[in-house]
């Protein structure tokens, strides 16, 4: 039997770095050690992000898509929210640098797409998620997260989120010259299965739809294929099927509304586009166990 799986975005993120506030709701780089590592990313999860990891010290091993990469120092990795992944194995010196950045966030940099399209996990990088660099790309990764770290923190910026913007414009160019220069990717390596494509094809669908759409017809519909053979291949793969993933995504997004945002719990139900409150209370206490009004006192 397969081990359950989450879907998370960056909001659920119970480790952080620098100063709170809210721009790292939607784009976050955070220091995690050894402790954080099984604390934190010993579940397999989906993210609602694109994550950049480099590996500054030790060795681990971590699952990808249901294979293990063995990663150490100078190891970057690349994976998007179509990327199933969790570490299982963590040295005690194990420290690694990571970035997030939401899908909501990558959906207001509308200047920034020819840049997203090229370092976008699509069939070139899918199946090559992890790169070992040398020193001089090591560095070069490293001073440009730093450096987005350091501007979210910079809120008294006039241009604060400009400046954001071109701290990753920046790391994002130089992120696509690594990958063209190393990745086993652009040598023409690499290819997913099919079941492969269609589940990062899924996944992705169902990140930028799961709000509006909670039914399997539509997102098989999407993919030009009958509800049955999605839900088949899904199953097969993830051990989940397509409605799990629906859930997880709506629960998923609840928790984080009713805990971060001021919106009423009817408000909620109509961005989650439940039929009503009810429905939505149903729902979220099949779940939770509780209401979403007791759910909310306990934060």
């Amino acid at each position: 039997m397969k081990e359950k799986i989450h879907i998370k975005n960056i909001r659920e993120l119970s480790v952080t770095r620098g100063e709170s506030n809210d721009m790292r709701k939607k784009i976050n780089c955070i220091t995690i050690d050894h402790a954080d590592v099984y604390n934190q990313f010993s579940s397999a999860v989906y993210f609602d992000a694109i994550i950049s990891i480099l590996v500054l010290s030790g060795k681990a091993d971590i699952y990808i898509n249901y294979k293990s990469y063995p990663i150490s120092n100078n190891t970057l990795l690349i994976l998007s929210s179509a990327h199933l992944f969790h570490f299982y194995e963590c040295s005690k010196d194990f420290k690694c640098i990571c970035l997030f950045v939401s899908r909501d966030f990558i959906n207001e940099m509308d200047s920034t797409d020819m840049i997203y399209q090229r370092i976008k996990y699509g069939v070139r990088l899918y199946n090559t998620p992890v790169m070992s660099l040398n020193e001089n790309n090591k560095n070069i990764a490293l001073k440009r997260i730093n450096a987005i770290n350091e501007a979210i923190d910079n809120t008294g910026h006039f241009y604060y989120k400009e400046v954001i913007l071109n701290n990753l414009f920046a790391f994002y160019l130089d992120l696509s010259n690594i990958i063209e220069h190393n990745s086993p990717a652009s040598r023409g390596e690499g290819n997913p299965t099919r079941y492969e494509s269609i589940i990062k094809s899924f996944i992705e669908l169902l990140a930028a739809n799961y709000r509006e759409e909670h039914k399997v017809d539509f997102y098989a519909s999407q993919l030009n294929l009958s509800a049955h053979y999605l839900t088949l291949i899904v199953k097969r793969v993830t051990g989940q099927s397509v409605s799990d993933f629906i859930f997880e995504m709506l629960y998923s997004e609840s928790r984080t509304l009713l805990t971060h945002s001021k919106l009423s719990i009817q408000e909620i139900s109509s961005v989650l586009n439940f039929s009503d409150q009810s429905s939505f209370g149903k729902f979220f206490k099949r779940k939770a166990g509780i209401s979403p009004a007791d759910f909310r006192k306990r934060r």
